[in-house]
């Protein structure tokens, strides 16, 4: 055989091996789709929901939007024999991408259509003496825009056992379910209402009042009102009762774990908690003390994709999409006679 004849054959060769090897480039190149952004590691920030006092206990609930894709947690703090105590909570929306948290409220409540949260925030007017402090009743009136007689005159006890006292001042946040408009920003920030009152709060069925509970009877972290107010928040009207017609919604929470300084819950696994990417299902994993987000297997979670690690705890439950999941998570600095664990959200971006 002639050299050309040799140096022709290792050619062929070699243009057949390149293809073949193209051809598996091509047949091993992945996909691109929503399940290939799965596999990338997602971005997660843990959000306490009371940055407050907690107290000597703190009942966790929460409740999820007909649709699951928004929820709202509440980090409710009890004092020693069951005073009342600021309470925290946490919002959070998939769809929109909105999220906020506050500390120092009494109460909250999310609007029947879940476009706006109504709230109360407290503040202490009188120490354990029962004295009213001209500066800090002249401060709390700057602050709120409230007279100083009004607000002595609307306080009421927030201790069994000493003499203090309080108010609460509703506010309202409106969620705009386009986050980039020109004036989302200014729709959710928190607007006050120069009224001191709002012990508890609710919406009317059809959204368009608030209604503001009386103060408590007595110093009860779980005492109820006994009369309602109602609020127009497009207006800031305050009527002494609500319509006859009117009907108080009254949210169906789901209680979590009761946070207790002397006891600790069992952080070491939790059930699992299918969400959904798209068409893409995926468990929250409780194991270990470690949250971590996996692809499912017929028997559980799978093994052979590494899973995504969202951060300490077990978690509780979250929305449709698993952008928001409920945690009781280890306190980072636990002072004495706190809870060595904490209610957290975490947020998980992908």
């Amino acid at each position: 055989m002639s050299r050309q004849s040799q140096a022709g054959g290792r050619i062929a060769r070699l243009v057949v091996v390149v293809l073949v090897a193209a051809a598996c480039v091509k047949e091993q190149r992945p996909k691109e789709g929503a399940a290939d952004t799965t596999q990338l590691a997602p971005v997660v920030t843990a959000i306490p929901v009371n940055r407050g006092a907690m107290g000597v206990s703190e009942r966790v609930s929460w409740v999820f939007s007909p649709d699951r894709r928004a929820v709202l947690v509440i980090a409710d703090a009890v004092g020693v024999e069951a005073d009342p105590l600021p309470n925290g909570f946490f919002f959070g929306d998939e769809a929109s991408g909105f999220q906020t948290q506050m500390d120092g409220v009494w109460d909250v409540a999310v609007a029947p259509d879940w476009k706006a949260i109504a709230f109360s925030k407290a503040y202490i007017v009188a120490d354990g003496s029962g004295q009213f402090d001209p500066v800090t009743i002249a401060n709390i009136s700057r602050q709120t825009s409230i007279d100083t007689a009004t607000i002595r005159a609307s306080s009421f006890a927030t201790s069994g056992m000493s003499a203090a006292r309080a108010i609460a001042q509703p506010g309202i946040i409106r969620i705009a379910s386009n986050q980039r408009t020109a004036n989302a920003a200014d729709s959710a920030a928190p607007k006050m209402f120069p009224v001191a009152r709002g012990w508890r709060v609710r919406w009317t069925a059809d959204g368009a009042l608030i209604a503001l509970g009386s103060p408590p009877a007595r110093a009860y972290d779980a005492e109820p009102s006994e009369s309602w107010a109602a609020l127009d928040p497009a207006t800031g009207t305050l009527h002494g009762s609500l319509p006859g017609d009117a009907r108080i919604v009254e949210p169906v929470m789901t209680s979590g774990p009761v946070l207790h300084g002397g006891a600790t819950p069992d952080l070491l696994s939790a059930p699992q908690i299918k969400v959904m990417r798209g068409r893409e299902a995926f468990f929250i994993v409780s194991d270990r003390g470690v949250i971590t987000i996996a692809s499912p297997e017929a028997g559980g979670y799978s093994s052979s994709v590494s899973a995504h690690v969202v951060g300490p705890g077990i978690a509780l439950a979250a929305t449709a999409g698993g952008g928001y999941i409920i945690a009781v998570a280890p306190r980072s600095k636990v002072a004495a006679g706190e809870s060595p664990v904490e209610l957290v959200v975490y947020r998980v971006s992908w």
